[in-house]
């Protein structure tokens, strides 16, 4: 279920309830597609919404910084939400899970011994 969203320059990035807590999404806002490198899992709501805050502000500074458009007030909203962000994980104590460590925790199969009964 989607719960929050929030948008970059060229990115919406969307924080979706899961079963195993909250995904955060990057989705191009030109071609729809989600991008399956920027997800992140999260065990608490709050940090996935500071998360998705922080990156959006990371995007939209990054194409000021392209178009040479920089200006203090875009820095500014970056460091705070890079705070904002920082604060709230160390409080939660929730790290998250990014795209890589998430695919290979869901496709973990165990591979033990297994036995039968007769």
């Amino acid at each position: 279920m989607l719960i929050a969203v929030t948008e970059g320059q060229g990115w919406r990035y969307e924080v979706t309830a899961q079963s195993d807590g909250f995904l955060v999404q990057a989705r191009d806002l030109d071609s729809g597609r989600i991008s399956p490198r920027d997800t992140t899992l999260f065990r608490t709501a709050s940090v996935a919404m500071a998360y998705a805050d922080m990156v959006a502000a990371a995007d939209r500074y990054a194409a000021a910084k392209l178009e040479n458009g920089l200006n203090s007030e875009i820095e500014c909203e970056l460091l705070r939400e890079r705070e904002r962000f920082s604060a709230i994980q160390g409080q939660l104590a929730d790290e998250g899970i990014d795209s890589d460590q998430l695919s290979r925790r869901r496709g973990f199969v165990p591979t033990g011994v297994t036995r039968r009964l007769h």
